[in-house]
């Protein structure tokens, strides 16, 4: 239960129809207290679930660097850091006072082909097939995300119930990836334009490298500076200018483990998607208006398989991987991450742990 400070969001909306009225919203500003502090609910129903933790601290006073540092070097002033970089996973390993924790990851990162483009034809499959074939997806995780990421065919995460699992993710194949390019009548001697937040800027330029050597063309990376993501993601999400970039590189999350294409597959292809860069898809709508209205829970895993075959045969985005989500964790709390969510209700501290030592019989 929350004791003291508080945590909002402000948000914009980005206006995808008039009618039906459909939006979705931009987080435009984060406001926190130092710190949120949420007191155990003694009267929860589910006493073998929780709560384990008489309290718990969220601390917003500090840089994501400082809350590490001090997780990895101290006892006593951070137990928990979630979303560590997988480049200081080593860190974390390395600390005498916390250890690493890794879970399946709910984010699905894609590339998103803007098929608006007049001059470039994403709305051909040779061409969308070439990209997916001129990435090498082993390097990409193995560099990029320090090996804390998971190969995906299409956009269903492979822990998902509706996952189909007779699809794999596509082999890097340059020599082919040429002949299509070919096919496709890329015009010659113009760069393709990959573009990336600062998050993913190191996955860009590594991809970059991949396909300028695959497809022997030029690639230009743009990376969107932090404080302009909102007017491209607006740009993107309203779909009344054509974005400058050929590709760009972006993630959607899920929050349950089943129906995964409403997050997904939806926000990338569908009508009110806001990733979707393109006219709409016939097929894909057909399919999607299928699977929201079976209310059979059988027949709508198997609905939300096809969906996944179909933009996976299409390759109707760039697929790459669902990166893993990393902890860093004092080494005297037992933590249990979640895949959809962040919880803390069957966390619990060991007798070593710091608050137990100092304050004998709490927790």
């Amino acid at each position: 239960m929350l004791s003291r400070g508080y945590s909002s969001i402000q948000n914009v909306p980005a206006f995808i129809n008039k009618k039906p009225f459909e939006a979705t919203w931009l987080t435009v500003k984060e406001e926190r207290t130092p710190m949120v502090v949420l007191e155990a609910n003694r009267e929860y129903w589910n006493k073998k679930r929780g709560p384990r933790l008489r309290s718990v601290v969220f601390r917003n006073d500090l840089s994501s660097k400082e809350a590490l540092h001090l997780c990895t070097t101290t006892e006593g002033q951070v137990d928990i850091v979630a979303q560590v970089d997988p480049k200081d996973a080593r860190k974390v390993i390395a600390s005498k006072f916390a250890k690493l924790v890794s879970e399946k990851g709910n984010q699905v990162l894609a590339g998103v082909f803007n098929r608006f483009r007049q001059d470039v034809n994403f709305n051909n499959r040779n061409l969308r097939l070439a990209i997916n074939l001129a990435v090498n997806r082993e390097e990409l995780i193995q560099r990029g995300f320090f090996g804390y990421a998971d190969e995906v065919a299409a956009l269903t995460p492979p822990w998902a119930v509706d996952y189909p699992k007779e699809l794999a993710a596509r082999a890097y194949d340059p020599e082919n990836a040429r002949s299509l390019m070919k096919k496709a009548n890329y015009p010659k001697g113009r760069k393709l334009k990959l573009a990336a937040t600062s998050k993913y800027a190191a996955i860009a330029n590594l991809m970059a490298k991949q396909m300028q050597k695959a497809l022997d063309i030029g690639v230009e990376v743009m990376i969107i500076h932090e404080d302009d993501e909102i007017n491209w993601m607006k740009i993107l999400a309203e779909k009344k200018l054509v974005p400058s970039w050929d590709i760009l590189l972006a993630s959607a999350t899920a929050l349950f483990y089943e129906d995964t294409p409403a997050f997904f597959h939806r926000e990338f292809f569908g009508k009110s998607g806001a990733l979707r860069a393109g006219p709409e898809l016939p097929q894909f709508n057909q399919l999607w208006q299928k699977m929201e209205a079976e209310v059979d829970k059988r027949k709508r895993i198997e609905l939300a398989k096809e969906i996944d075959r179909y933009v996976f045969k299409e390759a109707l985005a760039l697929f790459l991987c669902v990166p893993q989500s990393l902890y860093g964790v004092n080494r005297h709390v037992e933590f249990q991450p979640y895949r959809t969510t962040f919880e803390l209700a069957e966390t619990e501290v060991t007798k070593e742990h710091w608050s137990r030592r100092t304050y004998p019989g709490h927790a």
